[in-house]
């Protein structure tokens, strides 16, 4: 029962700072408005990691975009936090993530104006490597969350992957870009920055060419990416699964918080259920998924047993 209450607390309290975030919106219109006739009518809004102006808008064009952006961004919150049900560390670090980048778009608003109303020189440099070090961190949480125990040796039953050449063509060239810009710049701390996104682009790139690795055996399930366990899920623990659709909205790699996961480069697979929350492994073929799945069933209750 206390277990119950404290994860029916942690739920809410999830939910509550997704909704919180949505102050961002009020904060925007202030900021614009305690400078507004002070603004000139085509502000400075884009800037480079010199500091200097490179490109510009018309003062009711910026203050649109921002609450747009702002919509956008507490929204995603909104809906992502929704669909936990029982937060984990991963989702903890998530909502801290979005009030980040909350943060620093808010940041972003009061240096435009700054710059344009007292001259204030802009550094981007700070701001972005700490966007990119929380995203960093979330990554890490994410995969070492959830993994469950390490099945034991047993015989493999079979062995399926699930990749993308579409999606690590398409990291591939954001790698590339990443690269080019690396090499043009020429702050040492912007370089290890950037050098930073670049070896996660690079990890997305090789996670899509290499795919999700299933090994279905009789003890479970085992997910791998590159050799790193991401999950196993013991036979035991199985206690449903059907042939499901991806909604494209959920995203694409390894997705989701508390006690759903998901590893998808497709709108297609099998959602399976557990005693601990809900799995679902894509592919090309979830039928195949099936049947092997079927034959983990078969393997612990006994050549009569069928499919729930």
């Amino acid at each position: 029962m206390t277990g119950t209450l404290d994860s029916s607390g942690e739920s809410k309290g999830l939910k509550t700072l997704g909704a919180l975030i949505w102050l961002s919106l009020p904060a925007t219109v202030v900021l614009y408005a305690l400078a507004w006739n002070q603004l000139p009518a085509r502000l400075a809004t884009h800037f480079d990691f010199s500091g200097h102006a490179n490109g510009w808008m018309s003062r009711e064009g910026c203050v649109v975009f921002f609450i747009l952006f702002a919509t956008l961004m507490s929204a995603t919150a909104t809906w992502v936090l929704s669909r936990v049900r029982k937060p984990d560390p991963t989702a903890w670090a998530l909502v801290t993530l979005f009030y980040i980048i909350v943060g620093i778009l808010l940041w972003a608003e009061r240096a435009i104006i700054a710059y344009n109303v007292e001259g204030r020189p802009v550094d981007v440099m700070p701001v972005f490597a700490t966007g990119m070090i929380a995203a960093g961190i979330v990554m890490v949480i994410a995969l070492g969350m959830r993994r469950g125990p390490q099945l034991p040796a047993s015989t493999v039953l079979a062995d399926e992957i699930h990749s993308s050449a579409i999606w690590a063509a398409l990291m591939g060239l954001l790698t590339m870009l990443c690269a080019s810009l690396l090499a043009k710049v020429p702050n040492t701390g912007l370089r290890l920055v950037m050098g930073l996104t670049l070896v996660i682009m690079l990890g997305a790139t090789a996670m899509a060419w290499s795919g999700f690795h299933y090994l279905f055996t009789r003890a479970g399930v085992e997910i791998r990416m590159m050799g790193f366990r991401l999950r196993s899920i013991a036979a035991a623990d199985i206690t449903s699964y059907a042939v499901d659709h991806w909604k494209w909205l959920g995203g694409y790699g390894i997705r989701g918080a508390g006690n759903v996961r998901a590893y998808v480069w497709s709108n297609s697979g099998v959602r399976i259920q557990t005693n601990t929350g809900e799995v679902f492994l894509g592919h090309s073929d979830p039928k195949r998924i099936v049947r092997d799945l079927d034959k983990i069933v078969r393997q612990r209750q006994g050549p009569e047993a069928t499919r729930i």
